[in-house]
């Protein structure tokens, strides 16, 4: 009976220890990941609607100030979706993962997309993942290149 208690109090020791050099659930233990990706999720999720509401000029707001001189999102979305944007219907979407690294300055956030292609009729459901990075002037902005470019 001691032999077991002892083994019981060795494995509980172990969890507790691994635990706290973990740092919790996030990888990183920064405190400040849980609100920097409920943001990122959240700026995700406005730019998902903006681009099934067709406000493509909002839709580029979501990029760096240099980026939005050059960003064209229909030309964007018809490569992604290899369809012209006025025969897309982004029926829903999700987030299915947010990660922020240990810096607290990149994030990327991994979506399930239902889409119905409307001139052919077919659905499709893209996982797409978008990528931020926190500029010190601008907060979090979209990186246009990884993002939205397979």
């Amino acid at each position: 009976m001691k032999k077991v208690l002892l083994v019981f109090a060795g494995l509980v020791a172990v969890a507790v220890v691994l635990l706290i050099f973990r740092g919790g659930a996030g990888g990183g233990g920064l405190e400040l990941s849980g609100n920097d990706a409920r943001q990122v999720g959240d700026l995700t999720v406005d730019f998902l609607e903006d681009i099934q509401f067709k406000d493509f000029e909002k839709a580029s707001s979501y990029h760096s100030a240099e980026d939005r001189k050059k960003v064209n999102i229909p030309k964007l979305i018809e490569r992604l979706f290899a369809v012209k944007p006025e025969f897309l219907d982004i029926m829903r979407y999700e987030l299915v993962k947010v990660d922020v690294d240990r810096s607290g300055n990149r994030a990327r956030v991994k979506t399930h997309t239902v889409v119905k292609i409307l001139n052919t009729g077919e659905i499709k459901e893209p996982d797409i993942i978008f990528y931020w990075y926190k500029d010190p002037a601008e907060g979090w902005v979209m990186e246009l290149e990884s993002s939205l470019h397979r």
